[in-house]
């Protein structure tokens, strides 16, 4: 032991002497030791060094220890010594934990001097639990949960727990192209968002908790993953823990009412009880799938991924899928019903500035319809923290800042609704910050077909899955705006292509869901306008299901969330049905005539 660490000890404690010391365990990736210290003397007979040295060279037997990794350990420790000296000392007699004798630094070393629970009778660290411990370390939880109910989150985690998304970028690259991995930050806004935010452990597994000796009493350590969250996350945690798959799915009601008759006894007065344990009861399944989306990409072999988990996460994405299909269904087919009813009354126009007429008008119809979008869908903006992009109004850009937006088109196809003519649409699509959509509505109010989609899981009209287009001979059909109409190669085109006019964007490119061997194309220009974001989140969602070609005109990926524009005016669009090698087609279409943009 280091000469000042001892001097220190004997100061602190007012020891005689030390007697000896142990270690009782190295930190996590050589990050330092856990070590007890036994006094002669003074007013404690053993105390807890844990010293942390942050290694030169970090390893892993997972491969896990990036800078990343590094960053996220040291902040650990960081939180743990500001739980230890600002919130510990008031922490309630229900849920126990070391006090903090000390802490300081040295030489880029840390160090806490804390309390040995041995000495006030917990000693017992368990591997396997009966319903005795389950319950006691509930009670524990349930007492953490109430006291530390709306408190503050500074010098703690934002969001408490060591998986949390915001910190796990590389497991969650992991598991890319996964159900779990599109709705991986839906499910974490619901855990962040809920109405009664609390503090977590954190880490609040068996091993983190050492009992008494009857085992009627219990204390938490390692309070290096403490912050602000879902009380769930800490209870799914704990279960999975100390409980097999099937013990996990049959006993899930006995241990979630155990838990809340122990927490309806120490909720603060003003607290409504019943509204925080149905929204907490709701959130369990959600914490369930925010921690499977961590292990899958983190070691997807392991034993605390069984079936009960997997169960838990297709039911918390399933309840979070038809929550916002159910919303934004509500409210497409109120805006498209209110387009459709006022389709006979005099109108207000006005100009967005735009060169392309199709582009530039704008109607109190739609604005009024987008009022009645966003009224519907403002409870799940909240909720699930979402940014919003319409088109009718100013952006504000919290598509680039939030993890996922509402984009919103409320009347897609203004001059065929103008001109008294089919082709207008209602399109709603939720949106992830990387521009991938996650699920979208289209409302024909003309003939009222609504079209939805989650991604993967397939497209439905009117509740029914959409079948597979029939192949049909003849010239590709290509459904066009009617700006192609005034294109310098547009005699070429006609000859080559059936082309139809038949709509705005929105209706053109549902067209390819049902007719085969067609295509939508927009090639790039220099003016301002064409499609844009809201036109194409929900339709090209629906194309890719339909196992379509979605691309840019020059072939890359389209991105939905591009921070340049919310147009594509300047990279042009190509969408194509599933049967159509639209590589071939495009390279002929670019050998015809002029180069001019449609």
């Amino acid at each position: 032991m280091q000469p000042h660490l001892r001097t220190r000890i004997l100061q602190l404690t007012q020891a005689a002497a030390i007697d000896r010391s142990e270690i009782i365990q190295p930190l996590w990736n050589n990050y330092g030791t856990l070590s007890r210290i036994y006094l002669v003397g003074g007013a404690h007979a053993s105390v807890i060094v844990k010293h942390i040295k942050i290694p030169n060279q970090l390893g892993h037997p997972r491969g896990f220890a990036s800078s990343i990794s590094r960053r996220r350990k040291i902040r650990s420790y960081e939180v743990e010594t500001h739980w230890y000296q600002h919130l510990n000392p008031d922490i309630p007699e229900g849920s126990p934990s070391p006090r903090c004798l000390d802490s300081f630094s040295e030489g880029g070393e840390l160090f806490l001097l804390l309390e040995d629970l041995a000495t006030r009778g917990f000693d017992q660290a368990l591997d396997s639990t009966s319903w005795t411990e389950i319950s006691v370390v509930l009670r524990w939880l349930a007492h953490f949960h109430a006291h530390f109910l709306g408190s503050s989150v500074e010098g703690l985690w934002p969001c408490g727990t060591y998986w949390h998304l915001e910190t796990r970028p590389e497991e969650l690259a992991n598991i890319e192209g996964t159900r779990l991995h599109t709705f991986a930050s839906l499910l974490d806004a619901r855990l962040r968002c809920g109405g009664y935010p609390t503090l977590v452990h954190g880490d609040a597994k068996l091993a983190n908790f050492l009992f008494s000796k009857d085992r009627s009493q219990v204390a938490a350590v390692d309070f290096q993953y403490v912050g602000g969250g879902a009380a769930m996350k800490d209870l799914a945690y704990f279960v999975g823990s100390c409980l097999s798959g099937g013990e996990c799915a049959e006993r899930e009601a006995e241990l979630l009412e155990a838990y809340f008759s122990e927490i309806r006894v120490v909720l603060p007065a003003e607290v409504d009880a019943e509204a925080l344990e149905s929204e907490w009861r709701s959130l369990y399944p959600v914490a369930w799938a925010d921690f499977e989306r961590f292990m899958l990409g983190w070691s997807p072999g392991h034993r605390k991924l069984s079936s009960y988990s997997e169960a838990s996460t297709q039911r918390a994405i399933d309840e979070i899928s038809n929550e916002l299909m159910s919303a934004a269904r509500e409210a497409c087919l109120a805006a498209g019903r209110f387009i459709q009813e006022n389709r006979d009354r005099p109108l207000e126009t006005q100009s967005k500035g735009f060169e392309s007429q199709a582009a530039d008008i704008v109607t109190d119809i739609d604005l009024a319809a987008q009022a009645i979008i966003l009224d519907i869908l403002k409870p799940s903006i909240k909720r699930y923290d979402l940014g919003v992009l319409a088109e009718e109004g100013e952006q504000d850009e919290s598509r680039l800042d939030k993890h996922a937006f509402w984009t919103i088109d409320p009347l897609d196809g203004t001059q065929y609704f103008l001109e008294g003519k089919r082709g207008y649409a209602t399109s709603i699509a939720l949106v992830s910050q990387s521009g991938q959509a996650i699920l979208g509505l289209v409302y024909d109010p003309v003939h009222e077909n609504l079209y939805e989609v989650v991604a993967g899981q397939g497209v439905l009209l009117n509740g029914m899955p959409i079948p597979p287009p029939t192949r049909t001979q003849g010239p590709t059909r290509w459904f066009a705006d009617r700006s192609l109409m005034h294109h310098a190669d547009f005699a070429q085109y006609k000859d080559r292509f059936d082309l139809h006019f038949v709509g705005g964007a929105v209706t053109n490119g549902l067209q390819l869901l049902t007719e085969a061997n067609s295509i939508y194309l927009k090639a790039p220009k220099a003016a301002l306008g064409g499609c844009a974001i809201w036109d194409l989140a929900a339709v090209t969602l629906m194309l890719s299901e339909c196992s379509g070609t979605v691309q840019t005109y020059d072939g890359s990926k389209l991105n939905l969330n591009r921070p340049q524009s919310p147009y594509f005016n300047d990279l042009g669009l190509a969408l194509a049905s599933a049967d159509l090698d639209l590589e071939a087609l495009l390279s002929e279409i670019k050998t015809i005539g002029s180069s001019d943009s449609s």
